[in-house]
């Protein structure tokens, strides 16, 4: 178990550092579906969502997920459908629109160095 100045425990601070990152993500992705889409089915907006990803206790990365449509709406596509038409779609770029509104990414990359210097300088015997 990683600890921290007063037995703080430094896996669960880092924890909830990625997973209120990861909300923050996950509201931001809805709002620029919502306005950026305009057929609204909401299985777009239900599947999108963002999770904070703990591996060999650390943060290890934020998974955002969504259905296929929306990463090839934000690539666009090009090429030969199933059904034998030609099709270019034009990129939408949402994952621009997503990072370029928030801040959460920042936010937890201060969180984080914060909480892993006070685990380093807890370790360190003067």
């Amino acid at each position: 178990m990683r600890t921290g100045e007063n037995g703080r425990d430094i896996l669960q601070e880092e924890k909830k550092a990625g997973q209120k990152a990861a909300r923050t993500l996950s509201r931001r992705l809805k709002q620029v579906l919502g306005t950026a889409t305009t057929k609204q089915t909401g299985t777009m907006l239900k599947l999108a969502g963002a999770s904070a990803v703990v591996r060999f206790s650390a943060l290890d990365h934020i998974a955002i997920r969504s259905t296929s449509a929306v990463f090839k709406q934000h690539y666009g596509f090009e090429g030969i459908k199933k059904n034998g038409v030609a099709m270019n779609m034009k990129p939408f770029d949402h994952f621009g629109k997503l990072f370029s509104g928030t801040n959460a990414l920042e936010k937890l990359a201060d969180e984080l160095g914060e909480i892993r210097s006070e685990e380093i300088t807890s370790k360190i015997k003067f």
